[in-house]
């Protein structure tokens, strides 16, 4: 209502790698899944009132809790937290 085309899912680390602190690993799917069904659902709600402006669901994986590219160990500098 705001004026807005693009609705975002709040999904921010909602991934495998950001969960794992928590051991919720096995929720990522449906938090994703559900965040984004909710979206679409305001999405088409929304678009419905005036079809000229139609709305799309944006979603962000965001940084993750660890470092792909830097290595944690100073002897192995192959080494790696996320692969």
């Amino acid at each position: 209502e705001g004026g807005s085309h693009m609705i975002g899912t709040n999904t921010f680390s909602s991934t495998t790698i950001a969960m794992a602190d928590y051991k919720m690993e096995e929720y990522v799917y449906e938090l994703n899944y559900e965040s984004a069904r909710l979206a679409r659902e305001v999405c088409d709600e929304i678009t419905a009132r005036d079809p000229t402006k139609p709305r799309f669901v944006v979603g962000a994986i965001g940084p993750t809790n660890r470092t792909g590219s830097i290595s944690p160990s100073v002897e192995d500098p192959a080494a790696r937290n996320v692969t």
